[in-house]
Protein backbone atom coordinates (compact mmCIF):
# COMPACT_ATOMS: atom_id res chain seq x y z
CA UNK A 1 0.00 0.00 0.00
CA UNK A 2 2.62 2.43 1.17
CA UNK A 3 4.77 1.44 -2.12
CA UNK A 4 1.73 2.13 -4.34
CA UNK A 5 1.57 5.46 -2.56
CA UNK A 6 4.68 6.50 -3.45
CA UNK A 7 4.84 5.25 -6.88
CA UNK A 8 1.97 7.52 -7.44
CA UNK A 9 3.57 10.73 -5.79
CA UNK A 10 6.82 10.03 -8.34
CA UNK A 11 4.58 9.98 -10.96
CA UNK A 12 2.82 13.12 -9.67
CA UNK A 13 6.41 15.00 -9.54
CA UNK A 14 7.20 13.79 -12.98
CA UNK A 15 4.10 14.76 -14.81
CA UNK A 16 4.32 18.73 -12.03
CA UNK A 17 7.75 18.85 -13.84
CA UNK A 18 7.04 17.66 -17.86
CA UNK A 19 4.07 20.35 -17.57
CA UNK A 20 6.34 23.41 -16.08
CA UNK A 21 9.00 22.02 -18.72
CA UNK A 22 6.12 22.59 -21.43
CA UNK A 23 5.09 25.82 -20.51
CA UNK A 24 8.49 27.34 -19.89
CA UNK A 25 9.40 25.80 -23.81
CA UNK A 26 5.88 27.30 -24.89
CA UNK A 27 7.13 31.00 -23.17
CA UNK A 28 10.20 30.98 -25.09
CA UNK A 29 8.63 30.19 -28.23
CA UNK A 30 5.89 32.76 -28.22
CA UNK A 31 8.14 35.81 -26.53
CA UNK A 32 10.79 34.78 -28.93
CA UNK A 33 8.71 34.87 -31.60
CA UNK A 34 6.97 38.27 -30.53
CA UNK A 35 9.81 40.06 -29.44
CA UNK A 36 12.31 39.05 -32.41
CA UNK A 37 10.29 38.96 -35.09
CA UNK A 38 8.60 42.86 -34.02
CA UNK A 39 12.56 43.93 -33.61
CA UNK A 40 13.12 42.66 -37.15
CA UNK A 41 9.98 43.94 -39.08
CA UNK A 42 11.03 47.32 -37.52
CA UNK A 43 14.59 46.61 -39.25
CA UNK A 44 13.03 46.03 -42.03
CA UNK A 45 10.31 49.28 -42.49
CA UNK A 46 13.29 51.58 -41.72
CA UNK A 47 15.30 50.35 -44.68
CA UNK A 48 12.83 50.16 -46.87
CA UNK A 49 11.06 53.36 -45.69
CA UNK A 50 12.62 55.98 -47.96
CA UNK A 51 12.15 54.45 -51.29
CA UNK A 52 8.75 54.33 -49.91
CA UNK A 53 8.16 57.91 -48.62
CA UNK A 54 9.14 57.88 -45.31
CA UNK A 55 11.50 59.99 -43.18
CA UNK A 56 12.38 61.71 -40.19
CA UNK A 57 14.93 61.91 -37.44
CA UNK A 58 13.07 58.64 -35.55
CA UNK A 59 14.23 56.27 -38.39
CA UNK A 60 17.65 56.50 -36.98
CA UNK A 61 16.41 55.50 -33.64
CA UNK A 62 13.84 52.95 -34.93
CA UNK A 63 17.13 51.24 -36.71
CA UNK A 64 19.68 51.25 -33.82
CA UNK A 65 16.33 50.35 -31.47
CA UNK A 66 15.83 46.95 -34.16
CA UNK A 67 19.55 46.00 -34.13
CA UNK A 68 20.04 46.41 -29.88
CA UNK A 69 16.58 44.44 -29.80
CA UNK A 70 18.26 41.54 -32.38
CA UNK A 71 20.68 40.83 -30.29
CA UNK A 72 19.30 39.26 -26.91
CA UNK A 73 15.75 38.12 -28.73
CA UNK A 74 17.44 36.64 -31.84
CA UNK A 75 17.88 33.35 -30.64
CA UNK A 76 14.14 33.29 -29.52
CA UNK A 77 13.32 34.00 -33.16
CA UNK A 78 15.20 31.42 -34.32
CA UNK A 79 13.86 29.03 -31.41
CA UNK A 80 10.18 29.63 -32.36
CA UNK A 81 10.35 29.43 -36.46
CA UNK A 82 11.68 25.88 -35.58
CA UNK A 83 8.40 25.20 -33.33
CA UNK A 84 5.94 26.34 -36.16
CA UNK A 85 2.60 25.25 -34.10
CA UNK A 86 3.22 28.18 -31.55
CA UNK A 87 6.28 29.80 -32.93
CA UNK A 88 4.68 30.96 -36.37
CA UNK A 89 1.27 32.71 -35.33
CA UNK A 90 3.64 34.42 -32.54
CA UNK A 91 6.26 35.80 -35.26
CA UNK A 92 3.06 36.88 -37.10
CA UNK A 93 1.94 38.99 -34.46
CA UNK A 94 5.48 40.15 -33.17
CA UNK A 95 5.54 41.16 -37.34
CA UNK A 96 2.07 43.49 -36.63
CA UNK A 97 3.91 45.23 -33.49
CA UNK A 98 6.90 45.91 -35.58
CA UNK A 99 4.73 47.60 -38.44
CA UNK A 100 2.58 49.20 -36.16
CA UNK A 101 5.46 50.71 -34.17
CA UNK A 102 6.68 51.93 -37.02
CA UNK A 103 3.71 53.75 -38.18
CA UNK A 104 3.21 55.55 -35.28
CA UNK A 105 6.56 57.06 -34.69
CA UNK A 106 8.09 57.14 -38.60
CA UNK A 107 7.88 61.03 -40.66
CA UNK A 108 7.32 61.61 -43.73
CA UNK A 109 9.59 61.94 -46.81
CA UNK A 110 10.07 62.98 -50.62
CA UNK A 111 11.88 61.01 -53.12
CA UNK A 112 12.77 62.50 -56.49
CA UNK A 113 9.77 61.20 -58.97
CA UNK A 114 12.09 62.26 -61.90
CA UNK A 115 14.90 63.94 -63.15
CA UNK A 116 15.87 65.88 -65.94
CA UNK A 117 19.80 64.70 -68.36
CA UNK A 118 22.19 66.64 -66.87
CA UNK A 119 23.15 69.87 -68.98
CA UNK A 120 25.51 69.97 -71.58
CA UNK A 121 27.47 71.59 -72.38
CA UNK A 122 28.60 71.19 -68.88
CA UNK A 123 29.29 74.60 -69.05
CA UNK A 124 25.54 75.42 -69.16
CA UNK A 125 24.03 77.85 -66.76
CA UNK A 126 20.04 78.52 -66.15
CA UNK A 127 19.72 82.40 -65.80
CA UNK A 128 16.19 82.06 -64.31
CA UNK A 129 12.99 79.42 -64.53
CA UNK A 130 9.54 80.33 -64.26
CA UNK A 131 6.50 78.17 -63.14
CA UNK A 132 3.12 77.99 -65.50
CA UNK A 133 0.19 75.63 -64.70
CA UNK A 134 1.31 72.16 -65.05
CA UNK A 135 5.04 73.52 -66.51
CA UNK A 136 8.27 74.30 -64.65
CA UNK A 137 9.79 76.33 -67.69
CA UNK A 138 13.82 76.59 -67.08
CA UNK A 139 15.81 79.25 -68.73
CA UNK A 140 19.47 79.22 -70.14
CA UNK A 141 21.25 81.41 -71.85
CA UNK A 142 21.16 79.56 -75.69
CA UNK A 143 17.38 77.66 -74.84
CA UNK A 144 14.41 77.74 -72.73
CA UNK A 145 13.13 74.29 -72.33
CA UNK A 146 9.74 73.22 -70.25
CA UNK A 147 9.36 70.51 -68.56
CA UNK A 148 5.69 68.34 -67.26
CA UNK A 149 5.89 68.74 -63.52
CA UNK A 150 4.16 65.45 -63.27
CA UNK A 151 6.48 62.77 -64.65
CA UNK A 152 9.23 65.27 -66.79
CA UNK A 153 8.31 65.01 -70.08
CA UNK A 154 9.84 68.03 -72.72
CA UNK A 155 6.99 69.54 -73.62
CA UNK A 156 8.77 72.39 -75.80
CA UNK A 157 12.00 74.13 -76.46
CA UNK A 158 12.73 77.42 -77.73
CA UNK A 159 16.02 78.28 -78.72
CA UNK A 160 16.78 82.17 -79.26
CA UNK A 161 16.99 83.53 -83.14
CA UNK A 162 20.47 83.59 -84.95
CA UNK A 163 23.52 84.27 -82.60
CA UNK A 164 21.47 85.58 -79.20
CA UNK A 165 21.56 84.04 -76.14
CA UNK A 166 19.19 85.44 -73.18
CA UNK A 167 19.61 88.83 -71.57
CA UNK A 168 16.68 89.37 -69.41
CA UNK A 169 13.16 87.79 -68.45
CA UNK A 170 10.56 88.95 -66.83
CA UNK A 171 10.35 88.04 -62.92
CA UNK A 172 6.32 87.09 -63.46
CA UNK A 173 4.27 85.07 -65.90
CA UNK A 174 1.20 87.44 -67.11
CA UNK A 175 -2.33 86.70 -68.15
CA UNK A 176 -2.68 83.61 -70.42
CA UNK A 177 0.69 82.53 -69.76
CA UNK A 178 2.67 84.51 -71.22
CA UNK A 179 6.46 85.22 -69.82
CA UNK A 180 9.00 88.10 -71.38
CA UNK A 181 12.49 87.06 -72.79
CA UNK A 182 15.10 89.54 -73.77
CA UNK A 183 17.92 88.64 -75.91
CA UNK A 184 20.72 89.60 -78.01
CA UNK A 185 24.05 88.69 -79.27
CA UNK A 186 27.05 88.86 -76.93
CA UNK A 187 28.56 91.94 -76.12
CA UNK A 188 25.51 93.85 -78.05
CA UNK A 189 22.61 95.59 -75.79
CA UNK A 190 19.70 93.92 -74.81
CA UNK A 191 17.49 94.77 -77.61
CA UNK A 192 14.68 92.39 -78.49
CA UNK A 193 12.04 91.22 -76.20
CA UNK A 194 10.21 88.64 -77.60
CA UNK A 195 6.50 87.39 -75.83
CA UNK A 196 6.71 83.17 -75.01
CA UNK A 197 3.02 81.33 -74.82
CA UNK A 198 4.23 79.27 -72.28
CA UNK A 199 1.19 76.92 -72.74
CA UNK A 200 3.02 76.03 -76.10
CA UNK A 201 6.27 77.34 -76.73
CA UNK A 202 5.36 79.82 -79.50
CA UNK A 203 6.19 83.65 -79.66
CA UNK A 204 2.92 85.68 -79.44
CA UNK A 205 5.07 88.82 -80.84
CA UNK A 206 8.69 90.15 -80.83
CA UNK A 207 9.34 93.91 -79.96
CA UNK A 208 12.61 96.36 -79.83
CA UNK A 209 13.63 97.61 -76.34
CA UNK A 210 16.36 100.54 -75.31
CA UNK A 211 18.61 98.21 -72.85
CA UNK A 212 22.23 99.06 -71.75
CA UNK A 213 25.20 96.98 -73.73
CA UNK A 214 25.98 93.61 -72.21
CA UNK A 215 29.24 91.81 -71.33
CA UNK A 216 29.64 88.55 -73.42
CA UNK A 217 26.53 86.71 -72.38
CA UNK A 218 25.76 87.90 -69.56
CA UNK A 219 22.14 88.61 -68.12
CA UNK A 220 20.44 91.17 -66.31
CA UNK A 221 17.35 91.72 -64.11
CA UNK A 222 14.24 93.41 -64.17
CA UNK A 223 14.57 94.69 -67.38
CA UNK A 224 11.22 94.12 -68.49
CA UNK A 225 8.25 93.00 -66.55
CA UNK A 226 4.80 91.64 -66.58
CA UNK A 227 1.60 93.70 -64.81
CA UNK A 228 -1.45 91.65 -65.35
CA UNK A 229 -2.25 91.77 -69.37
CA UNK A 230 0.44 94.17 -69.67
CA UNK A 231 4.46 94.06 -70.29
CA UNK A 232 6.08 96.68 -69.28
CA UNK A 233 9.70 97.23 -71.66
CA UNK A 234 12.40 99.75 -71.44
CA UNK A 235 12.76 102.70 -73.42
CA UNK A 236 15.31 105.17 -74.18
CA UNK A 237 13.86 107.94 -71.87
CA UNK A 238 11.47 105.84 -69.57
CA UNK A 239 9.12 103.41 -69.97
CA UNK A 240 6.24 101.98 -72.24
CA UNK A 241 3.67 99.49 -72.03
CA UNK A 242 1.86 97.02 -74.14
CA UNK A 243 -0.89 94.54 -74.29
CA UNK A 244 0.73 91.46 -73.19
CA UNK A 245 -1.05 89.39 -75.93
CA UNK A 246 -0.24 91.12 -79.19
CA UNK A 247 2.50 93.88 -78.49
CA UNK A 248 0.24 96.90 -79.20
CA UNK A 249 1.11 99.92 -77.55
CA UNK A 250 -1.16 101.48 -74.76
CA UNK A 251 0.85 104.02 -72.79
CA UNK A 252 4.42 105.59 -72.13
CA UNK A 253 5.88 107.06 -68.99
CA UNK A 254 9.26 109.48 -69.38
CA UNK A 255 12.03 109.46 -66.44
CA UNK A 256 12.93 112.94 -65.71
CA UNK A 257 15.20 114.84 -67.23
CA UNK A 258 18.95 113.39 -67.15
CA UNK A 259 17.51 110.42 -65.39
CA UNK A 260 17.91 106.87 -66.82
CA UNK A 261 15.45 103.89 -66.30
CA UNK A 262 17.24 100.60 -64.38
CA UNK A 263 14.68 98.52 -63.22
CA UNK A 264 11.18 97.70 -63.34
CA UNK A 265 8.42 95.27 -61.26
CA UNK A 266 5.17 94.69 -62.17
CA UNK A 267 1.96 93.74 -59.89
CA UNK A 268 -1.81 93.59 -60.53
CA UNK A 269 -2.24 96.90 -59.21
CA UNK A 270 1.13 99.02 -59.89
CA UNK A 271 4.36 99.19 -61.75
CA UNK A 272 7.20 100.32 -59.45
CA UNK A 273 10.05 101.74 -61.78
CA UNK A 274 13.27 102.66 -60.43
CA UNK A 275 16.04 105.48 -62.41
CA UNK A 276 19.56 106.97 -61.71
CA UNK A 277 20.54 110.12 -62.30
CA UNK A 278 24.07 110.52 -61.90
CA UNK A 279 26.71 107.59 -60.38
CA UNK A 280 27.22 109.13 -57.42
CA UNK A 281 22.88 110.52 -56.91
CA UNK A 282 20.24 108.39 -55.11
CA UNK A 283 18.02 106.52 -57.18
CA UNK A 284 14.29 107.91 -57.05
CA UNK A 285 11.57 105.01 -57.22
CA UNK A 286 8.33 105.70 -59.14
CA UNK A 287 4.63 103.68 -58.58
CA UNK A 288 2.43 103.81 -61.91
CA UNK A 289 -1.10 103.23 -62.56
CA UNK A 290 -0.46 99.76 -64.71
CA UNK A 291 -4.02 101.05 -66.52
CA UNK A 292 -2.59 104.61 -68.25
CA UNK A 293 1.15 104.74 -66.27
CA UNK A 294 0.15 107.92 -64.27
CA UNK A 295 2.25 108.26 -61.66
CA UNK A 296 0.94 107.46 -57.88
CA UNK A 297 3.95 108.08 -56.16
CA UNK A 298 7.34 109.22 -55.72
CA UNK A 299 10.69 108.38 -53.88
CA UNK A 300 14.46 109.23 -53.61
CA UNK A 301 15.78 106.35 -52.20
CA UNK A 302 18.04 107.25 -49.37
CA UNK A 303 21.31 106.30 -51.22
CA UNK A 304 23.08 109.23 -51.54
CA UNK A 305 26.79 108.56 -53.15
CA UNK A 306 25.19 105.66 -55.20
CA UNK A 307 24.34 101.40 -54.60
CA UNK A 308 25.99 98.23 -54.88
CA UNK A 309 22.45 96.60 -55.12
CA UNK A 310 18.88 97.61 -54.85
CA UNK A 311 16.10 95.19 -55.96
CA UNK A 312 12.13 95.38 -55.47
CA UNK A 313 11.49 92.80 -53.18
CA UNK A 314 7.43 93.05 -53.51
CA UNK A 315 5.35 95.40 -55.14
CA UNK A 316 2.07 95.20 -53.37
CA UNK A 317 2.99 96.35 -50.38
CA UNK A 318 5.90 97.84 -51.59
CA UNK A 319 9.67 97.30 -50.38
CA UNK A 320 13.07 97.44 -51.53
CA UNK A 321 16.28 96.34 -50.87
CA UNK A 322 18.95 99.45 -50.92
CA UNK A 323 22.35 98.68 -50.37
CA UNK A 324 24.30 101.63 -50.21
CA UNK A 325 27.67 102.49 -52.08
CA UNK A 326 28.98 104.10 -48.40
CA UNK A 327 29.57 101.68 -45.56
CA UNK A 328 27.86 104.10 -43.29
CA UNK A 329 24.87 104.32 -45.50
CA UNK A 330 21.42 102.21 -46.09
CA UNK A 331 21.66 98.84 -46.19
CA UNK A 332 18.47 98.51 -45.13
CA UNK A 333 14.82 96.67 -46.31
CA UNK A 334 12.51 99.48 -46.91
CA UNK A 335 8.91 99.35 -47.17
CA UNK A 336 6.13 102.39 -48.55
CA UNK A 337 2.74 102.96 -48.21
CA UNK A 338 0.45 104.12 -51.44
CA UNK A 339 1.40 107.70 -50.97
CA UNK A 340 5.20 106.93 -51.13
CA UNK A 341 5.58 107.02 -47.52
CA UNK A 342 8.08 105.62 -45.93
CA UNK A 343 6.74 102.95 -43.19
CA UNK A 344 9.64 100.66 -41.47
CA UNK A 345 13.35 100.23 -42.50
CA UNK A 346 14.55 96.51 -41.55
CA UNK A 347 18.14 96.48 -41.73
CA UNK A 348 20.31 93.70 -43.91
CA UNK A 349 23.13 93.33 -41.53
CA UNK A 350 21.44 93.77 -37.89
CA UNK A 351 23.35 92.96 -34.45
CA UNK A 352 21.46 89.51 -34.13
CA UNK A 353 21.60 88.44 -37.68
CA UNK A 354 22.24 88.75 -41.48
CA UNK A 355 19.99 88.61 -43.91
CA UNK A 356 20.13 86.84 -47.37
CA UNK A 357 17.68 89.04 -49.15
CA UNK A 358 18.73 87.03 -52.10
CA UNK A 359 19.51 83.44 -51.26
CA UNK A 360 22.93 82.50 -50.97
CA UNK A 361 24.00 86.16 -49.81
CA UNK A 362 24.97 89.14 -52.41
CA UNK A 363 26.71 86.68 -54.45
CA UNK A 364 23.34 85.39 -55.33
CA UNK A 365 23.59 87.79 -58.15
CA UNK A 366 26.32 85.50 -59.68
CA UNK A 367 23.18 82.59 -60.20
CA UNK A 368 20.19 82.80 -62.04
CA UNK A 369 21.27 86.41 -62.73
CA UNK A 370 18.75 86.88 -65.33
CA UNK A 371 15.47 86.25 -62.77
CA UNK A 372 17.27 85.95 -59.32
CA UNK A 373 16.15 83.78 -56.49
CA UNK A 374 14.82 85.86 -53.78
CA UNK A 375 15.29 84.55 -50.05
CA UNK A 376 13.33 87.12 -48.45
CA UNK A 377 9.59 86.60 -49.41
CA UNK A 378 6.51 89.09 -48.63
CA UNK A 379 2.85 87.50 -46.55
CA UNK A 380 1.01 90.00 -46.08
CA UNK A 381 2.85 92.59 -43.96
CA UNK A 382 5.56 90.34 -42.70
CA UNK A 383 8.91 90.33 -44.80
CA UNK A 384 9.93 86.42 -43.98
CA UNK A 385 13.69 86.01 -44.91
CA UNK A 386 16.61 83.24 -43.81
CA UNK A 387 18.16 85.00 -40.90
CA UNK A 388 22.53 83.87 -40.38
CA UNK A 389 24.97 84.08 -37.40
CA UNK A 390 28.63 83.62 -37.38
CA UNK A 391 29.26 80.15 -36.53
CA UNK A 392 26.13 78.51 -37.94
CA UNK A 393 27.82 76.05 -40.55
CA UNK A 394 30.84 74.53 -38.97
CA UNK A 395 33.30 72.19 -40.49
CA UNK A 396 35.67 69.93 -38.26
CA UNK A 397 38.79 68.77 -40.20
CA UNK A 398 40.93 65.41 -39.78
CA UNK A 399 40.79 62.40 -40.90
CA UNK A 400 37.09 62.28 -40.73
CA UNK A 401 35.62 66.10 -41.68
CA UNK A 402 31.97 66.46 -40.57
CA UNK A 403 30.13 69.26 -40.65
CA UNK A 404 27.63 70.84 -38.27
CA UNK A 405 24.76 73.28 -39.35
CA UNK A 406 22.07 75.29 -38.07
CA UNK A 407 19.13 77.70 -40.23
CA UNK A 408 16.27 79.43 -39.30
CA UNK A 409 13.86 81.75 -40.60
CA UNK A 410 12.98 85.47 -39.30
CA UNK A 411 9.94 87.85 -39.74
CA UNK A 412 9.79 90.99 -39.78
CA UNK A 413 6.67 93.46 -39.81
CA UNK A 414 6.74 95.83 -43.28
CA UNK A 415 4.53 98.06 -40.64
CA UNK A 416 6.93 99.04 -37.65
CA UNK A 417 10.07 96.92 -38.59
CA UNK A 418 9.73 94.96 -35.42
CA UNK A 419 10.49 91.02 -35.01
CA UNK A 420 8.01 89.16 -35.12
CA UNK A 421 8.93 85.17 -35.02
CA UNK A 422 12.25 83.51 -35.38
CA UNK A 423 11.75 79.32 -36.87
CA UNK A 424 14.67 77.39 -36.41
CA UNK A 425 15.45 75.31 -39.10
CA UNK A 426 18.33 71.95 -39.52
CA UNK A 427 20.38 73.96 -42.04
CA UNK A 428 21.08 76.78 -44.66
CA UNK A 429 17.69 77.73 -46.91
CA UNK A 430 18.38 77.02 -50.67
CA UNK A 431 14.77 77.29 -51.54
CA UNK A 432 12.01 79.11 -50.26
CA UNK A 433 8.23 78.64 -51.34
CA UNK A 434 5.16 81.23 -50.68
CA UNK A 435 1.76 78.60 -50.14
CA UNK A 436 -0.82 80.91 -49.03
CA UNK A 437 -0.61 82.01 -45.65
CA UNK A 438 2.83 79.58 -45.17
CA UNK A 439 6.15 79.35 -46.45
CA UNK A 440 7.92 75.89 -47.29
CA UNK A 441 12.00 76.45 -46.58
CA UNK A 442 14.05 74.19 -48.35
CA UNK A 443 17.46 73.19 -46.23
CA UNK A 444 19.90 70.26 -47.69
CA UNK A 445 17.75 67.52 -46.29
CA UNK A 446 14.39 68.53 -45.34
CA UNK A 447 11.19 70.82 -46.74
CA UNK A 448 9.96 72.50 -43.48
CA UNK A 449 5.57 74.67 -43.91
CA UNK A 450 6.09 77.09 -41.62
CA UNK A 451 3.05 79.09 -40.28
CA UNK A 452 3.46 82.55 -41.64
CA UNK A 453 1.28 84.28 -39.03
CA UNK A 454 3.06 82.72 -36.14
CA UNK A 455 6.37 80.69 -37.50
CA UNK A 456 5.23 77.59 -36.21
CA UNK A 457 6.56 74.75 -38.12
CA UNK A 458 3.28 72.30 -39.08
CA UNK A 459 5.28 70.34 -41.44
CA UNK A 460 8.34 68.74 -42.17
CA UNK A 461 9.29 65.99 -44.77
CA UNK A 462 12.75 64.66 -45.21
CA UNK A 463 14.46 64.94 -48.76
CA UNK A 464 15.36 61.11 -49.29
CA UNK A 465 17.28 61.37 -52.49
CA UNK A 466 19.12 64.32 -54.22
CA UNK A 467 20.45 67.20 -51.94
CA UNK A 468 20.34 70.81 -52.61
CA UNK A 469 23.79 72.10 -51.62
CA UNK A 470 23.36 75.78 -53.36
CA UNK A 471 20.05 78.31 -53.87
CA UNK A 472 17.19 76.52 -55.87
CA UNK A 473 14.29 77.98 -57.60
CA UNK A 474 11.54 75.57 -55.06
CA UNK A 475 7.98 75.71 -56.34
CA UNK A 476 4.65 73.14 -55.89
CA UNK A 477 3.39 71.15 -58.02
CA UNK A 478 0.33 69.60 -56.27
CA UNK A 479 -0.25 68.85 -51.74
CA UNK A 480 3.27 68.06 -50.67
CA UNK A 481 4.54 67.90 -54.59
CA UNK A 482 7.37 70.42 -55.34
CA UNK A 483 9.96 70.69 -58.49
CA UNK A 484 13.29 72.10 -57.91
CA UNK A 485 15.40 73.84 -60.97
CA UNK A 486 19.14 74.26 -60.36
CA UNK A 487 21.23 76.91 -61.60
CA UNK A 488 23.74 74.14 -62.21
CA UNK A 489 22.54 70.90 -63.60
CA UNK A 490 25.56 69.67 -64.52
CA UNK A 491 27.25 68.02 -61.20
CA UNK A 492 25.67 67.36 -58.20
CA UNK A 493 22.28 67.46 -58.77
CA UNK A 494 19.65 67.15 -62.33
CA UNK A 495 18.90 70.87 -63.90
CA UNK A 496 15.01 70.22 -62.87
CA UNK A 497 13.66 67.37 -60.85
CA UNK A 498 10.27 66.48 -59.40
CA UNK A 499 9.99 65.51 -55.65
CA UNK A 500 7.01 63.53 -54.17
Amino acid sequence: MAERSEHGVVRARARWHAGHAVSGETWLVVSGGVLGSMFGSLGLAVVYAPANGFGGDSLALMGAASILGLLPSGAGLVWALIHPRRGLPSVAVGALLGLVIFLCFAGDGLNDSWKAPPDRPATARAVGSWTSGDLVVRVRPDQVVAYRSAGGAVAWRWTPPGEDSVCTMSRGVGTGGIGLIGHSPPDRPCAAVTALNLADGRANWEAAVDAPARDGDSATSDLVAVAGPRAVLRARDGWRAVRLTDGAALWRSAADPGCTPVQVAGGDRDVVTVTRCGDTEPPVLRTLAPEDGTERSKVVLPAAGGVRNLAVVSVDPLAVWVDAQAEGGTHAVLSYDRTGRQRAAIPVSGDEYDLDVMLGGVHAFDEFSARPLFGGVVVGDLFIVPGEKPGDVGISGGRHPSRTATGRLVAYSLADGGKRWTAGLDDQVTGVLVDGDAVWAMTRDKVTRIDAATGRRNRELDVNDTASLYPVDLSAAGRERFTVVAEDGTRDEPPVRGMS
